[in-house]
């Protein structure tokens, strides 16, 4: 029992009268379990240290190691894994706990990882068990391979192993006749597992590709010659123009006319048996249209009158993958799956050249200039950008920076430049003729882009992002992102759709992987239109040089529309 007795402070006090401080009554209480609603809270803080509050974001000063792993002062989750390690004193050696160190000795880590690998079965580290297959443990008797007996051998074996076989006395006889270097009468050979099924694919196809490259030459020499056949009446008129004359009557404006977005589909050409996968018009007339296709061909139309095809193009045996025309249409390269590309006269169809070197083109560009016609870049799946020369049908030059298949090509800065896209998610800037990259574009969140065009005015260019966006970059003076415009609202993602600019660089336009087109204005990258084209993929499209309000778009479902 607990007594509390104290004095009473209103006795009076003085120097005649002296009483005695009566006590207060003294009250006897009982043991009451005493409950703290108060928080636990750290109470060893010194004066002179300073704490870093766990709420904030940035650190006005260098704090110690030892600093930031002081516990957290303050209120505390009594249920918190580390606050509980804390309070029992657990250390912590590493960023997310303790990490116990182990003597384990490489050897015999080395012979029961073999043992496992070769039996099946391990010697457990812990309660040294040997654990796995039951019947290998049985049959082996649990032993490792470092220390596990040799099997015994008959006698008759031992001297079977000792005699080499029969060999022919004949030392002219060169199939039989092996001398001392005979074989023996046994062999011991260990069984091996019989094969799964996915095993037998994997070999059945590791040796098919072995074939295939072995034949590739074969191939080539078996591949069907270039030809082309001409559709229409006459090839040459009286005066023995060709088709690549422009039309009477086609004016060529001196400044390209202003563009107006299509309304209608005019005319639709079906003569591909399968889906078409690019076309150009004529550069500066646009009185023709070069299409390629996957049925492995590629045609030429005529956009005026009435609408026909001019001529098909014989020679490869894939899918065409892309084509592109020089700087006045008389020539034109095309590339195809059959890692091929072939140099072609537009108004001929005489196939000038072929090249390969063996590996698949995923994008190709004649150099723009007139007196460097005869060279040709090929972007590649093996991460390199060659040069061709037509003339000696060599590469001359090689660009390997890349880590990825190349995608794109485009020419800038009167095509003493161009910029080069690829699977790894860069952009490069490279001088023509020089392998060394001049410009490097590269962000954590770029995407690649599988198409690319060129401004008019030749200060811009654009990229078919495939996080569904069209994005801005410079050509010559900043080469770099312009994050200020950006065009978004189809959905482009997995597929390398076309995308351009209108002739008076007014207008964007890009296909779209449900076959619709849309157009944005550059300056405001508002969407203007857009509008339902073809059944699948809208892959190519192209606007019209001289006719602005003329337009092309083509379409995995093989047809080619012309719109107005």
């Amino acid at each position: 029992m607990d007594l509390l007795s104290n004095y009473d402070d209103d006795a009076p006090s003085g120097d005649e009268e002296k009483k005695a401080v009566k006590p207060k009554v003294v009250v006897p209480m009982k043991k009451f379990a005493l409950v703290s609603s108060a928080p636990h809270v750290m109470t060893d803080l010194k004066a002179n240290q300073v704490y870093v509050a766990p709420g904030k974001k940035e650190l006005l000063y260098n704090p110690k190691a030892e600093q930031m792993w002081k516990p957290i002062v303050g209120p505390f989750n009594p249920y918190a894994d580390t606050t509980i390690g804390r309070e029992q004193g657990v250390e912590q050696n590493a960023v997310t706990g303790f990490v116990e160190k182990t003597d384990f000795n490489e050897h015999v880590f080395s012979e029961q990882y073999h043992t496992f690998m070769r039996h099946g079965y391990a010697r457990a580290p812990d309660t040294g068990d040997v654990v796995g297959d039951a019947e290998a443990i049985v049959k082996f008797r649990g032993q490792s391979v470092f220390n596990q007996a040799p099997v015994k051998k008959s006698d008759e074996q031992k001297e079977l192993r000792k005699k080499r076989k029969e060999l022919s006395g004949n030392v002219e006889d060169v199939d039989n006749y092996q001398g001392p270097w005979g074989t023996y009468y046994y062999a011991e050979k260990e069984e091996m597992p019989e094969a799964t099924e996915e095993q037998k694919e994997w070999a059945k196809m590791v040796e098919s590709k072995k074939k295939k490259r072995a034949n590739e030459d074969e191939d080539e020499e078996g591949a069907p010659e270039e030809s082309s056949e001409f559709h229409g009446k006459e090839e040459f008129d009286y005066q023995g123009r060709g088709y690549l004359h422009p039309p009477n009557g086609l004016k060529i404006p001196t400044e390209p006319p202003k563009a107006y977005i299509p309304k209608k589909c005019i005319h639709t050409w079906t003569g591909h048996k399968k889906g078409v996968s690019a076309i150009q018009f004529l550069p500066g007339t646009g009185h023709l249209l070069l299409s390629a296709s996957m049925d492995s061909t590629v045609k030429i139309w005529s956009t005026t009158r009435d609408k026909k095809c001019l001529r098909t193009f014989y020679g490869h045996t894939e899918a065409v993958r892309g084509i592109d025309f020089n700087y006045d249409g008389t020539k034109f390269i095309s590339f195809s799956y059959d890692r091929t590309i072939k140099y072609w006269d537009t108004e001929t169809g005489q196939c000038i050249s072929k090249h390969s070197n063996k590996t698949l083109p995923y994008c190709g560009k004649i150099q723009p200039n007139a007196s460097r016609a005869h060279e040709f870049l090929v972007g590649q799946s093996d991460k390199k950008i060659c040069q061709w020369d037509t003339r000696a049908d060599e590469v001359v030059q090689k660009y390997d920076e890349h880590l990825g298949p190349v995608n794109s090509i485009v020419f800038v800065d009167n095509n003493r430049k161009f910029f080069s896209t690829s699977d790894d998610k860069k952009v490069f800037c490279w001088e023509y003729d020089i392998p060394v990259v001049s410009k490097y574009i590269a962000e954590p969140t770029m995407h690649s882009m599988p198409y690319t065009a060129l401004h008019p005015n030749g200060q811009w260019w654009i990229g078919q992002s495939q996080d569904n966006q069209v994005l801005i970059y410079g050509a010559v003076r900043k080469v770099s992102l312009n994050t200020k415009k950006r065009f978004i609202g189809h959905l482009s993602a997995g597929y390398a759709c076309q995308l351009g600019f209108s002739p008076d660089g007014r207008m964007v336009y890009s296909g779209d992987a449900e076959g619709r087109m849309f157009f944005w204005d550059w300056k405001t990258t508002k969407l203007y239109k857009k509008m339902k084209c073809h059944d699948q993929v809208t892959i190519g499209c192209q606007w019209h040089p001289i006719e602005s309000s003329k337009f092309a778009t083509c379409s995995w479902d093989g047809t080619i529309k012309y719109w107005d």
